[in-house]
């Protein structure tokens, strides 16, 4: 038998206690999170992180998906975690989606917008280490 961890907010599983932690720290379930791919691109002097999650909130309730998006600087991992507040469960004749009118978030996809961050940031890299 080995001893199972628990993520203290998404419930997510892991034999090893150490990548727990390291999970923890940026789940998108955490309110508390620290931003992995915010904190990379401020290490290689691109905007500051995205500010907390409360803030992020207050703005898409405010200013609507469009207005948070550029606050988070358009961090997958931090629009997901605000909109992973306003989800909803469905049941058999309404399907689960998020909360909130029609301005951009019904369709938003965390996995299209990643590997476009993702693309981004590998090309920056090139430029930088390989400029010619």
């Amino acid at each position: 038998m080995r001893p199972r961890y628990y993520c203290d907010h998404c419930n997510k599983g892991n034999g090893s206690p150490s990548a727990m932690r390291r999970h923890e720290r940026g789940c998108t379930a955490n309110p508390q999170r620290i931003c992995g791919m915010c904190s990379m691109l401020a290490r290689e002097g691109g905007p500051e992180p995205a500010p907390p999650l409360p803030i992020l909130l207050d703005t898409l309730d405010a200013e609507g998906f469009k207005a948070m998006c550029e606050l988070a600087n358009n961090c997958p991992a931090c629009i997901l975690s605000a909109l992973r507040t306003k989800n909803f469960k469905g049941d058999a004749e309404t399907p689960g989606g998020v909360l909130g009118p029609e301005d951009g978030r019904e369709s938003w996809s965390y996995t299209k917008a990643k590997a476009d961050w993702w693309a981004d940031w590998n090309s920056a890299q090139a430029e930088r280490e390989y400029p010619y």
